[in-house]
């Protein structure tokens, strides 16, 4: 579909026309004819006025400018006031509301932090500015409410990322760089020394920088496809004690007794157990290489270390109807993990179903999958405590975690909320540096494909000393 955009806010208006039309490639046109879609901006010093227009439908409304806003704040509104322009017309000309309304943001709950901050009714604002249903403006005020007491908004307050860029197999929604650890056996070897090498001179630049670390979260790909005893060399260059220590395990076929002893040992509290379904046919579908018995055989094992354990399941999935989806809920749920996380499926570029197209769109399906978690997860005495949305999304919903009282993963919520500064380590991994007072972050991000990062390390140590040494 050919868009013509007299904006500065291209991107963001692709964003809102890729919530209609998800299967459709969006391409700038240089002249509105023959476009379906045609936005014009109007400013003058006092107002600037947004014309959307449709096929043959059009829409207009108009911002009133602030003498007092600065030209951060006035980006801010005028791009806001765009996106509703052309979510209007949309919503009216093809007679469809979406449940997130003209948000497009992959953190709702960080616009509602920001709205709070300036003195805004949040519910309001959510309901008569952006048009979002009453159901997710709910599940966000719960959200900040599990969060309230936690958000730690020191600019030396700090957190940990590794990252192990290896799986067992890559299921066929993922979309993520990793790579198969039984076709690059000779990669691991090389990639653990210098994820080593990173971690101590990363430390060394926290140090430095007089911050504060925390939070450890190890994640993937699957961390525990790699063998014992690269794991220990990883674990043993981590020179802090952190409060709150995870392990995404992920994969049941990668945990065994030997690794959770290593993980105890080394002060590891949190672990993933993430079945994303039960249901074997899908499974094997999308190329998970572990059974349903694995599911429950991983989890009692890991209980026996008394972790607390967090699993992940998928709404959307191929082949998946209300029932299939429902009874994963319920098995889940019967086991009591201490956090229970809610995706929806996304199909981005370069995963298998993406490619080959087998999921269909049910969007009144996906929402009924998602209300059913949420109502079941409530009744269970789990409370909604982080959430973040992606692009490509099925139906325009979110990813919910869900935790019984007083297990919030800390990590998840300083991450989403970028709240805290995060360290990160390995290949893909993405530095950030919170700047509270200005309300603004910078970054500074690793190479993604791991043969790049081994050879390019020190680059990557350099970045991180600019970001974070002033």
């Amino acid at each position: 579909m050919k868009l013509y955009i007299e904006s500065e806010f291209f991107a963001d208006i692709a964003d809102v026309v890729r919530q209609y039309f998800p299967n459709e490639k969006l391409e700038k046109s240089e002249t509105y004819e023959n476009c379906r879609l045609s936005f014009f901006a109007i400013k003058s010093t006092d107002k600037e006025k947004y014309t959307c227009k449709f096929d043959d439908f059009e829409y207009t409304n108009e911002i009133v400018l602030s003498d007092t806003w600065t030209n951060i704040v006035k980006k801010r509104f005028t791009k806001r006031y765009t996106k509703l322009c052309v979510y209007k017309c949309l919503a009216t000309v093809l007679n469809k509301k979406l449940a997130w309304g003209a948000l497009t943001g992959i953190r709702p709950t960080k616009l509602a932090y920001e709205l709070k901050h300036d003195g805004y009714d949040v519910k309001k604002e959510f309901a008569n500015t952006f048009l979002v249903s009453n159901n997710k403006t709910a599940l966000v005020e719960d959200i900040l409410k599990e969060q309230e007491s936690l958000i730690n908004r020191d600019d030396t307050y700090a957190d940990f990322y590794i990252n192990i860029p290896f799986c067992v197999s890559k299921c066929s929604y993922c979309s993520f760089v990793s790579g198969d650890i039984n076709k690059q056996k000779q990669f691991v070897a090389p990639y653990v020394e210098t994820l080593c090498k990173e971690i101590e001179e990363t430390q060394k630049i926290a140090k430095q920088g007089k911050y504060n670390l925390n939070h450890l979260y190890i994640g993937g790909g699957t961390p525990t496809s790699l063998s014992r005893k690269d794991l220990e060399k990883i674990l043993s260059s981590v020179k802090f004690k952190p409060t709150e220590f995870t392990v995404e395990a992920g994969r049941p076929d990668t945990i065994d007794e030997d690794k959770l002893k290593l993980f105890k040992d080394f002060g590891v509290n949190r672990i993933s157990v993430n079945p994303q379904t039960f249901s074997q046919i899908t499974l094997d579908l999308i190329n998970r290489k572990h059974t349903i018995s694995d599911i429950y055989n991983k989890f009692n094992l890991v209980r026996q270390y008394d972790f607390q354990i967090n699993m992940d399941l998928i709404a959307g999935l191929p082949s998946e109807d209300l029932e299939v989806f429902c009874h994963s809920v319920d098995c889940a749920l019967d086991l009591m993990p201490e956090n229970l996380t809610i995706h929806t499926l996304a199909l981005k570029s370069g995963s298998v179903l993406k490619e080959e197209s087998k999921v269909a769109e049910n969007e009144k399906e996906i929402e009924k999958m998602l209300n059913y978690a949420q109502s079941r997860a409530s009744e269970c005495g789990y409370k909604p405590y982080y959430m973040y949305r992606q692009k490509y999304m099925i139906g325009n919903f979110e990813n919910v975690g869900y935790c019984l009282k007083g297990c919030q993963c800390k990590y998840n919520i300083d991450m989403m909320e970028e709240t805290a500064n995060i360290f990160a380590c390995g290949a893909n991994a993405i530095s950030k540096r919170v700047f509270h007072n200005q309300n603004r972050i910078e970054r500074a991000a690793n190479v993604k494909d791991f043969t790049n990062y081994i050879s390019r390390i020190d680059e990557m140590i350099e970045r991180k000393k600019l970001l974070f040494i002033d």
